[in-house]
């Protein structure tokens, strides 16, 4: 009775130890984090190699539709050089502007996405995401099409906005919408 219980003990350890050896996974190795860069169109995006034209189309696609529901609208182009700087707004509609689209940031992740990229508030060689963070051309972090550091170079030619963003604007700023 005592070697049956010795025997069980023994057997119950053996099972233990050798299912401990089996879980020695080694931990893997953390992916690197995704590349990004900044681009005008979905061609430019993908002579980078990195993605396909059509990875590229609809991480921009999402971007555009993004900036399409998000982007301030205002109801002349006045309003909308007073606040996004002069040669910033495009015409949307009967009495519709709205900030223009220069770029594209890209993060190649599987799957890759986009947001919509705006000329600076200041006349630097650089974009603006929607949130306001600039994106400088010195930023060696960033992947830039020549197309777009074309772009980001005009945009520190063009004339700022007004120094006040806009607030000076009074009741005419309600218009806004």
């Amino acid at each position: 009775m005592v070697s049956t219980r010795l025997s069980i003990v023994a057997s119950t350890i053996c099972a233990v130890a050798l299912s401990a050896c089996g879980n020695s996974e080694e931990p893997k190795a953390a992916a690197p984090p995704p590349e990004h860069g900044i681009f005008v169109s979905s061609s430019d995006c993908a002579s980078t190699d990195k993605l396909t034209i059509e990875q590229c189309g609809q991480a921009i696609d999402q971007a555009i539709a993004e900036h399409n529901a998000q982007a301030t609208v205002y109801t002349s182009l006045r309003l909308c050089e007073a606040k996004e700087g002069p040669e910033r707004c495009d015409k949307i509609g009967t009495n519709q502007y709205r900030v223009r689209v220069q770029a594209f940031f890209v993060t190649m992740s599987d799957p890759p996405t986009a947001v919509p990229l705006y000329a600076p508030h200041g006349s630097t060689a650089a974009f603006r995401s929607p949130s306001n963070q600039e994106l400088s051309v010195v930023d060696e972090s960033l992947k830039m099409s020549r197309a777009a550091m074309t772009i980001a170079n005009e945009n520190s030619r063009l004339p700022e906005p007004n120094s006040d963003g806009g607030a000076g604007l009074g009741a005419a700023a309600a218009d806004i919408h």
